[in-house]
C-alpha cells in the first residue's frame, strides 16, 4: 500500500502531496521503476480528494463513483531514487460532462523528475457506464482548474 506523508498542500490553484520512495518502488538499477511512479499519480489523485475535495476517494468510491483511467501520458526527466520524497502537484486540466484531464508535476528537492497528464471517466461502478460529474465534486474540481501548460 502506498500513502503519502499525511502533509497535502495547496498552491494556488493546483494541490500537492509529497510521497516518500520506498525500496518497494526500486527496479534492479535502484532508481524507481517507472511503473510506480505512474502509480504515485493515482497516490496524488485520492491524497487530492482527501485536501482539496475534502471527501476521502473510498468514501466516493464505496457510494458507487469511480474514476478509472482511460489515457496516460508520462515523460521521464530525471532519476528518482529511494529514499526521495516526491512533491506531487495535482491540477485540474480539463472538464467535461463525464470526464476529468489532470496534469501532474513531480519534483524532488525543486528538481523536476516527471510530468504527466491522464484522462479519467466519471463511472456508476455497478454498471461500469459513465456518469455525469456530480455537481457537489464539480465545484472542487472547478477550484482546481488550470488549463495552462505544465
Amino acid at each position: 500500500m502506498r500513502l503519502g506523508d499525511g502533509t497535502p498542500r495547496e498552491q494556488g490553484v493546483t494541490f500537492s502531496t509529497t510521497i516518500l520512495v520506498r525500496f518497494c518502488d526500486l527496479d534492479p538499477a535502484g532508481i524507481a521503476y517507472y511503473p510506480n511512479l505512474v502509480n504515485f499519480l493515482h497516490v496524488a489523485f485520492e491524497d487530492f480528494f482527501a485536501g482539496h475535495v475534502g471527501r476521502p476517494y473510498p468514501d466516493v468510491f464505496r457510494e458507487g463513483i469511480g474514476f478509472p483511467t482511460v489515457k496516460v501520458e508520462m515523460e521521464y526527466l530525471s532519476p528518482v531514487h529511494y529514499g526521495d520524497r516526491v512533491e506531487v502537484s495535482v491540477a485540474v486540466e480539463k472538464l467535461g460532462r463525464s470526464s476529468v484531464g489532470f496534469r501532474y508535476a513531480g519534483s524532488v528537492a525543486g528538481k523536476p523528475v516527471f510530468t504527466a497528464r491522464n484522462t479519467a471517466v466519471v463511472v456508476d461502478m455497478k454498471t461500469f457506464r459513465p456518469i455525469p460529474l456530480p455537481e457537489s465534486l464539480r465545484s472542487k474540481f472547478v477550484e482546481a482548474q488550470d488549463p495552462a501548460p505544465a
